[in-house]
């Protein structure tokens, strides 16, 4: 039976072959011309996304204004995050006059780099043309599209992650020199303290070094635990800060997951064994599929003289799996929810993954039409992109997103009513993440924002400094929204003026909006904490 199946597919393979063009019999690029050509590819799809949301977009995703606000206040810890994300975040701005195209420019930084970590770490397992293909496959992942022109902990992690395992290699390989290892916990702690999903990662690397004769020799050397004390002499600020702050960027995350939801810790339920893992393990594949596809289709032949150590093939396939299941394995034991986001940063090596374990007989047929593909799909990426930034999600959706909220149109007014009514500068912004974070990077006047009103968000407020000051208080319009912290402002004695409810258009570039009108708009509600007489305001103006 099994020689009949290998025949018949020997027969199907050298039909298939007779259709091919003489170029799918012909050896890869030469390697210096591949180099050069993946260089101008990857400045080219830098470029690309970080010019796309430029023309796009007029307002600032969530997660750039937040990381401004956190780095603007020097501390090992924040609410939601450690701190090394918050400063890189809170820099860029700095640098570049306060402005907000850096987070673009900064994201496409972290995407390059991280591409540029596994081109290194490719060319050491396989040849150039197996690197270019291990490289040029994760292009075809959305990660590294649509999803990476946000500056945020993911896409940090995009630049980070890959550098990490790539200097953990050189670490094993290279005679277990004490620099390589201190480099190797210094990149870690900057994973960690971007986001603590980083354990994860180092959990797969604890793996790889039980699983493998190099990673269980280097337990005798000196450079691993030299390694672990820089990555502690990193971490140990933020477990300090933590200590000191009620813990709460775990109680955040453990919000996040859904696991305060008042279930039972081991409650084998559907949610738990089924509903949560299998939603994140399908919508993940539904990404990763987009270049497996065509993978398949083109390199269907092996190569069995591509050079594949037995090292290097368990090296990446634990850490190109490793961080997934391991998430997978904590949303079945927690029960806990799985934020799309979080399996971002997981699969730098997927394409690896494939040269080394498949083997594809790369030929220059094959390699320029995957590449071909891979420029068409980014294409697309960014048709996608434009479109629903600039028309579906400003034009057609039901709610606002993050990036069309009116951020600066309602700095703008609310800053000058503010200063209209007391002629002093805004000093403070209370609303949720959303509103709050916009006010406060978009107005003139920059006020602090206090979180939801709430001291463990905003560790840097001083509500008596409010009382004094005044502030302004925004939120969104929708009954269903109306905050719940307003009420405790109130049952401490806040006084605010009436309620003023106003409309106000979703952001869109100015040259599109010539073109298409304008957009929806959204009702907001704002009021006044007025400042205290002798604060240095006027009397409120009618």
């Amino acid at each position: 039976m099994r020689e009949t199946l290998s025949a018949a597919a020997g027969r199907l393979r050298a039909r298939i072959e007779s259709f091919l063009p003489p170029s799918a019999f012909l050896p890869a690029a030469e390697p210096e011309k591949l180099r050069r050509f993946l260089t101008v590819l990857l400045c080219a799809w830098g470029a690309v996304w970080f010019v796309a949301p430029l023309l796009a977009l007029d307002n600032a995703f969530i997660d750039v204004p937040e990381n401004i606000i956190w780095g603007s206040y020097f501390q090992f810890g924040y609410d939601k995050n450690p701190y090394l994300g918050a400063w890189i975040g809170y820099l860029g701005s700095l640098l570049t006059g306060n402005s907000l195209w850096n987070s673009y420019l900064l994201s496409q930084v972290f995407v390059i780099t991280g591409l540029w970590a596994v081109w290194r770490l490719s060319l050491r397992m396989t040849s150039p043309a197996g690197a270019f293909l291990a490289v040029i496959f994760l292009l075809g992942v959305n990660f590294y599209g649509i999803k990476s022109v946000e500056l945020c902990d993911d896409v940090m992690e995009l630049g980070f992650w890959p550098l990490l395992i790539w200097s953990f290699y050189c670490s094993l390989k290279d005679g277990n020199r004490i620099g390589s290892w201190l480099l190797t916990g210094f990149l870690a702690g900057c994973c960690f303290m971007i986001k603590y999903y980083g354990a994860v990662l180092f959990v797969s690397m604890f793996a790889v070094m039980l699983a493998t004769p190099e990673g269980r020799r280097a337990f005798r050397r000196p450079g691993p635990y030299l390694g672990a004390v820089l990555f502690a002499v990193m971490c140990l600020p933020n477990l300090i800060w933590l200590g000191g702050n009620d813990m709460v960027a775990f109680r955040y995350a453990f919000d996040r997951a859904a696991l305060d939801d008042g279930a039972p810790a081991f409650a084998f339920t559907y949610e738990r064994l089924l509903k949560y893992p299998l939603r994140s393990f399908t919508r993940t594949l539904s990404v990763l599929i987009v270049p497996l596809i065509p993978f398949f289709l083109l390199f269907f032949r092996r190569d069995e003289a591509m050079p594949s150590g037995r090292f290097d093939r368990r090296f990446v396939a634990i850490l190109a799996w490793g961080p997934f299941i391991l998430t997978l394995l904590f949303s079945v034991v927690s029960g806990g929810s799985i934020n799309y986001s979080w399996v971002v940063p997981c699969f730098p090596l997927l394409g690896l993954f494939f040269v080394l374990w498949f083997k594809p007989y790369i030929n220059a047929f094959s390699l320029r039409a995957f590449t071909g593909f891979i420029l068409l799909l980014g294409v697309v990426f960014v048709t996608i992109f434009v479109v629903r930034s600039l028309w579906q999600q400003p034009y057609l959706k039901r709610g606002c997103d993050y990036e069309n909220f009116p951020g600066k149109a309602l700095a703008a007014r609310l800053t000058a009513e503010w200063r209209r009514q007391y002629a002093v500068p805004l000093p403070f912004v209370i609303g949720d993440r959303r509103e709050s974070c916009n006010i406060a990077v978009y107005s003139t006047d920059r006020p602090e924002a206090y979180f939801s009103a709430n001291p463990n968000f905003s560790q840097w407020i001083d509500e008596n400094e409010i009382r004094e000051k005044g502030a302004l208080i925004l939120f969104d319009g929708r009954k269903k929204r109306r905050p719940k912290w307003l009420g405790r402002l109130a049952a401490a004695g806040f006084a605010m003026t009436p309620e003023i409810r106003i409309e106000e258009e979703r952001a869109v570039p100015g040259w599109f909006r010539a073109l298409a009108g304008a957009p929806k708009s959204d009702s907001y509600v704002y009021c006044f904490i007025p400042p205290q007489a002798g604060a240095g305001a006027e009397p409120a103006r009618p």
